[in-house]
């Protein structure tokens, strides 16, 4: 009898215990994508946060891509000076300020996320929750 007892509590715990596994995988909060290249950026999210970070990138990226037309369009992180973000009725405009001061205009995937790395720690942050992007020297 007592068998049966530890066989059904082991079956009982084990699917708590397997789970336990995936809270430091590779969506912990203190990871963040590593990049072969090395950019600093300046974030302002939608209620006027503003975070400086080191080590940024755009999904593990380091170019922003959306749509133009029927297009996608790749800018690499080196030729951007700015981006302002705009949310309406669901779709995401990239308002993109070139260093050589020519913009463009894309629309951007909504779910992407940002990372970086802080003073005092990582960031993450949706783009849709982010006012500005500003890329530092």
């Amino acid at each position: 009898m007592k068998r049966l007892y530890l066989c059904l509590l082991i079956m009982l715990c084990a699917p708590l215990m397997l789970g336990m596994g995936s809270m430091t995988g590779d969506n912990s909060p203190d990871k963040i994508p590593v990049t072969e290249k090395k950019f600093n950026a300046t974030f302002v999210d939608q209620m006027d946060v503003v975070t400086t970070c080191t080590d940024v990138s755009i999904e593990g990226k380091t170019f922003i891509d959306g749509v133009k037309g029927k297009g996608t369009y790749t800018i690499p992180f080196e030729e951007i000076k700015s981006v302002t973000f705009f949310l309406k009725e669901g779709e995401l405009k990239g308002f993109i300020l070139l260093k050589n001061n020519n913009k463009d205009e894309l629309i951007l995937d909504k779910d992407y996320k940002v990372y970086g790395r802080t003073h005092s720690g990582t960031f993450q942050i949706g783009v849709s929750g982010l006012k500005k992007m500003i890329m530092g020297e």
